[in-house]
């Protein structure tokens, strides 16, 4: 089990920061809905805390509603509300290659994992084969703009290198491999950075993100990426352009300002 670091110098309580890291991790679905969350034992070992500093982040997170507690069983996860938006891709694909010109990718992690939550419920062969996980973090003009964490299906994962990954954006890598993307669907909510996503956006632990799930969808019908993005509020604005009984699409752009501009 990996160890995360929390520190009373990053601006929020340990325990509070516990509460965020395991409660991204059930919005993103590394917890699945009923699936039991590690023990104290285990949370203490994984943030080297102390038991208390634990059960008040289990507390926090049972009076958000996102766990189940009892005594004599082991504390598992409640199910989630959230419909996702079904958007068609034209304005999306435009933006994503905008990404690719506007910011710069740094690629911190790369590599092959288990599927678990709902990159195993949806992406494409993610219950038979392992999937690519790939965290990076765009910026403008040397600034981070957004934190990205990627899953695709292995059999398009390794028609591409972490380096890869760094100059060319990953629709158009999936396009390499003839991935097409044709439809998704979108969940846009509002999160607070953990310790992790704070250090690597320069925020202080505890401030508010935008918070998008993705799951994009080939022209096979394949779900071939499942993307998660947090972004900096005040560097991100979200427009959604609504037709015909549906959203039409979505993007994000930059807002400009004095220090920052495109």
């Amino acid at each position: 089990m990996n160890r995360i670091a929390v520190a009373r110098e990053m601006g929020s309580p340990l325990h509070h920061q516990i509460y965020l890291v395991l409660a991204d991790g059930i919005s993103t679905g590394r917890y699945a809905e009923g699936e039991p969350l590690p023990t104290e034992e285990q949370l203490t070992r994984m943030f080297s805390v102390s038991r208390i500093t634990v059960r008040r982040a289990m507390a926090s997170l049972q009076d958000a509603g996102l766990i189940e507690r009892g005594a004599g069983r082991r504390t598992i996860v409640r199910p989630q509300i959230g419909r996702p938006m079904h958007l068609a891709m034209n304005s999306v694909i435009e933006n994503i290659v905008a990404y690719g010109t506007e910011t710069d990718a740094r690629v911190i992690e790369f590599g092959y994992v288990e599927a678990r939550g709902v990159v195993r419920e949806q992406l494409w062969q993610a219950t038979e084969k392992p999937v690519q996980r790939a965290v990076r973090v765009r910026s403008h003009e040397g600034v981070p703009i957004m934190h990205l964490t990627s899953y695709v299906p292995e059999a398009l994962g390794r028609t591409f290198t972490a380096a890869d990954l760094g100059r060319v954006s990953l629709f158009q890598l999936l396009a390499r491999a003839d991935a097409h993307l044709a439809r998704g669907e979108q969940v846009v909510s509002a999160t607070l950075a953990d310790p992790t996503v704070a250090s690597r956006l320069g925020v202080k632990v505890g401030a508010a993100l935008i918070d998008m799930r993705r799951l994009v969808f080939d022209q096979k019908g394949r779900a071939v990426e499942y993307l998660e993005m947090l972004a900096i509020p005040d560097r991100m604005t979200m427009r959604m352009e609504l037709g015909s009984g549906q959203l039409a699409s979505s993007t994000t752009q930059r807002k400009p300002s004095r220090n920052n501009r495109k």
